[in-house]
């Protein structure tokens, strides 16, 4: 090794011991072995560092508080993979050291429903839904949500048959209670109307027009074609970029796919790792304190809310 190198060394291990204030009993303790490090001991330290470093970003990537869905713990895993398999012109050290990290990393995520939630999760994730195609279950993968996609737009379906046979039990149910409360507080207590978009000159025109072609469509394309259309437009659209949000996407392309995007919400809403949930535990530790003990709760809500989305 050059004698920089062995000098930047000795200088990084000096500056450790003398601010961390480490008694002279460690300097002399047989185990520290700073005068007696080999040039194959650097070696491998080197070989270390850069074997883990792709580990420890990935680490950052499950624990960050923006974007850590579960769309993105698959392709990390095969990523992983592919860094710690063996290769010709690996040293014994490194050979050793790739077996062991994947050997723990292998046995992760291995039960069958979480893996299949994944799976859902990863194709539902712009950012990596191409990796689902070079999968042996991709097949699998988009019949779940195919599935699953007929399944809530039936129930919606009937929901909403069932909301409107029953209406107007509910207009004369609602009428009567509200003749005999009409002395209570109303006014306080009533939403605001909900106000609907205003429609453009061109759209006030053809109204009727555009509601026949709406209640046409309803009535040739079947919820099964919906899926399907929607999923082929999906598949078919070009993957984004890792540095953008999965939800954010999907709110802005709802409009494109009402149905697939409802799957969406609910898988992508689920984090990579309970850390950024743990440290809104450390942020309410720091929020109530000894000298906060009378705050109330909702002011600590608000308070919380505002360390965590204001930053």
């Amino acid at each position: 090794m050059p004698v920089e190198k062995v000098e930047e060394c000795h200088r990084k291990v000096t500056a450790y011991v003398v601010k961390r204030l480490h008694p002279f009993s460690d300097v002399e303790s047989p185990t520290f072995r700073l005068a007696r490090l080999s040039d194959e001991d650097f070696r491998k330290a080197e070989d270390f560092i850069n074997l883990m470093r792709v580990l420890y970003t990935s680490t950052l990537c499950v624990s960050t508080e923006k974007n850590p869905t579960c769309g993105q713990i698959l392709p990390i895993l095969k990523k992983l993979e592919m860094h710690f398999t063996v290769v010709e012109g690996d040293t014994v050290f490194v050979s050793n050291l790739k077996k062991q990290v994947w050997a723990n990393l292998s046995k992760r995520y291995q039960s069958e429903d979480i893996r299949n939630f994944l799976e859902v999760a990863t194709a539902l994730d712009p950012r990596f839904k191409q990796n689902m195609d070079c999968d042996d279950d991709s097949v699998g993968v988009w019949d779940r949500i195919k599935r699953q996609m007929m399944t809530d737009s039936e129930h919606k379906q009937s929901t909403e048959d069932d909301c409107g046979e029953g209406s107007d039990v509910r207009t004369m149910w609602s009428e009567k209670r509200h003749d005999n409360d009409e002395v209570e507080e109303e006014d306080e207590n009533q939403q605001p109307p909900r106000k609907h978009p205003r429609k453009s000159p061109l759209e006030e025109l053809f109204a009727d027009d555009d509601a026949e072609k709406r209640s046409s469509q309803r009535r040739t394309m079947s919820i099964q074609d919906h899926a399907e259309k929607e999923m082929q437009m999906y598949k078919e659209t070009p993957p984004t970029f890792t540095s953008d949000d999965p939800p954010a996407w999907w709110w802005n392309q709802c409009m494109t796919y009402p149905l697939m995007s409802n799957i969406a919400f609910s898988y992508l809403c689920v984090q990579a790792s309970s850390t950024p949930s743990e440290r809104v535990f450390s942020t309410a530790g720091d929020t109530i304190c000894a000298e906060r003990s009378r705050i109330q709760p909702e002011k600590a809500d608000m308070l919380i809310f505002l360390n965590k989305n204001c930053f």
